[in-house]
């Protein structure tokens, strides 16, 4: 149980990241947005290694080739749309974006598909498959709560500098994901 619980947090890094930066982001990122994003989240970092398991463990080497690739590519489009949108001068009813469900769909699928070549480790937990999925999206949740919570706090602080510096965060997660890979970090 102690591996899955560990897998659960590796796997929650990234997802950790973008709360913060949403808890920084987002105008309307209230409890309910909060809860649904940190579940959404851990849901996904889930779904992908049991999906990766007993779908594509045969295929995995091939995923594990371009997916770094595509997390840098979505997170520095949504990095750089932050910081764009940041500079941009908005009417004061306007002001600050909103989040939507297409935004969560899109940031739950990107922060998740690293999760999908750890499909590899679950044959070596000595717990049921689901059951370490199961923990994984439970370990997940409760990072991004604490993470969206900490975002909105330094946004309060940051005010309007707070879109900067969350679009510099998702940059610098795409670029650590590419890094890993190459086994340059």
């Amino acid at each position: 149980m102690f591996d899955a619980i560990l897998l659960g947090f590796a796997l929650a890094m990234d997802s950790l990241t973008v709360s913060i930066a949403n808890g920084l982001r987002y105008s309307n990122y209230g409890r309910k947005q909060m809860i649904l994003s940190s579940f959404s989240f851990g849901l996904f970092q889930g779904l992908m290694p049991l999906l990766g398991y007993l779908l594509f463990l045969p295929f995995i080497s091939y995923i594990e080739n371009i997916d770094h690739w595509v997390v840098l590519i979505v997170l520095s489009i949504l990095g750089i749309n932050m910081i764009r949108e940041a500079f941009e001068k908005k009417e004061e009813e306007n002001k600050g974006e909103t989040f939507t469900w297409k935004i969560l769909l899109f940031e739950s699928i990107a922060t998740s598909i690293d999760a999908l070549s750890s499909c590899v480790l679950l044959p070596e937990i000595s717990l049921n498959p689901y059951l370490s999925c199961l923990i994984i999206v439970i370990v997940t949740t409760v990072v991004c709560l604490f993470g969206h919570l900490a975002g909105k706090k330094i946004g309060l602080l940051l005010k309007d500098r707070a879109p900067i510096l969350g679009g510099i965060i998702l940059i610098l997660l795409g670029i650590k994901t590419v890094l890993e890979h190459l086994n340059i970090i």
